[in-house]
């Protein structure tokens, strides 16, 4: 067997292409690349799904959470300091959208209260999505009061900073809700997994198509998902149930990829 001092050096290799990176331009990654990134956090998801108590509600949760990126960078263009008349109609986008995601939240809370037996990892992961429903609620509560203020023409000195931090702690929390839902034996991989490759091109795709992204971090995002699927199918540590094919497809997918940028 090999040391492990041998095994990065030998994993790096296998995961560098031989040849020179190609920089990809909007219209090209747009097209052709966007689509199978979009492909592989579904797949990620879907995988994830499998483990026990991992609740499904969390996906669309996140997924909402991600369509609040483009009223974000709106609101930090539009009013850099302070909330005022000109980021009306982009609070009220953030308001409609963040009682959405409040609908989405009690239904994940309910359906946690109705697990008949929760593993160490589930109480984990109970505690961080109680906890974002509660910052979620004193989020809101802060843009509905923001958006009463403007529209009865009462000055406000409610910084824009103080509210796009709090939403941008919305999804910290939540990713790390997701991760506690993960088994013990699998969790050092997927964690790995999820802040490296996941949640990064999650945030990169949906905040302005940054294709720049990943045109300066293929070689790191190549490596990171080589890893994942080495240590899920290694001898000594069994895949997971069901997830063989994901995992199949998912590799597939990032390789369809690459040819892109090689």
């Amino acid at each position: 067997m090999l040391k492990l001092r041998y095994l990065w050096p030998l994993l790096f290799l296998l995961s560098s292409p031989l040849m020179a990176q190609k920089n990809l331009g909007r219209e090209t990654f747009m097209a052709n690349v966007r689509p199978s990134l979009n492909a592989i956090l579904s797949d990620f998801y879907q995988m994830i799904s499998l483990f026990p108590d991992f609740p499904r509600e969390i996906v669309p949760l996140l997924q909402e959470l991600d369509s609040l990126t483009e009223d974000k960078e709106v609101l930090r263009e539009t009013c850099p300091r302070t909330i005022g008349p000109k980021c009306k109609k982009t609070v009220d986008s953030l308001r409609t959208k963040l009682q959405e995601l409040r609908s989405l939240s009690m239904k994940l809370m309910v359906r946690q209260k109705m697990t008949s037996s929760l593993h160490l990892s589930s109480i984990s992961g109970l505690r961080f999505v109680t906890l974002f429903d509660s910052e979620l609620e004193e989020v809101k509560t802060y843009l509905d009061n923001a958006s009463f203020l403007t529209t009865s023409q009462i000055s406000t000195k409610r910084q824009t900073y103080q509210i796009l931090k709090e939403l941008d702690e919305l999804n910290s929390i939540l990713s790390l809700a997701i991760v506690e839902y993960i088994p013990f034996l699998y969790k050092e991989d997927f964690t790995h997994f999820y802040f490296n490759f996941v949640h990064p091109i999650q945030i990169q795709i949906s905040k302005n198509n940054n294709y720049e992204f990943v045109n300066r971090n293929i070689h790191t995002l190549n490596f990171t998902l080589n890893l994942l699927n080495m240590n899920l199918t290694k001898r000594n540590k069994k895949t997971p149930e069901g997830m063989a094919p994901f995992l199949s497809v998912l590799h597939n997918r990032w390789n369809s990829i690459l040819r892109y940028y090689y």
